[in-house]
């Protein structure tokens, strides 16, 4: 399966949501390639609120500290589910899913990403959007970058 042209290639020098990055649809695919070891709970949570604020239906996670951030993210969800819901699908019964790859290579990690990452029922609509992030790591990025140009069709 390719990603077709819509993607977008992130490079940051720390773990902050771009406030200028606009989404081209409703929706969208992330996954994040960062060192999250040394990244504060609050950082992370505030990543991923302005990720779910713009869209987010997918999250996928690569590096170091991967597993915390996955469950950071998860946090976050079911603290959304128990409160306001803000992050509801249209249905009421989709989930925004997560994944964590810390066994896997970044390679690997990214052909999940590229071929596997479905969002579930209704949050599929409008979501045919891939955004990836390195973080501080100029190698994941043009490693990212190589792999995502030739998922291409």
């Amino acid at each position: 399966m390719a990603i077709a042209a819509k993607f977008r290639i992130l490079e940051s020098a720390t773990l902050k949501w771009p406030p200028d990055l606009r989404i081209p649809s409703k929706r969208f695919r992330l996954f994040v390639a960062a060192n999250t070891t040394d990244c504060t709970t609050r950082v992370i949570s505030e990543f991923v609120l302005a990720a779910l604020q713009s869209g987010m239906v997918y999250f996928s996670a690569w590096g170091p500290g991967c597993s915390r951030f996955h469950d950071i993210v998860d946090e976050e969800l079911v603290a959304d589910e128990i409160g306001e819901g803000v992050f509801a699908s249209p249905s009421g019964h989709d989930t925004i899913m997560t994944t964590w790859h810390e066994s896997h290579t970044l390679d690997e990690a990214l052909d999940f990403f590229i071929r596997w990452t479905k969002p579930d029922g209704k949050f599929q609509q409008g979501s045919e959007y891939w955004v990836a992030v390195s973080v501080n790591n100029p190698h994941w990025a043009a490693s990212i970058r190589r792999t995502m140009e030739a998922a291409k069709t």
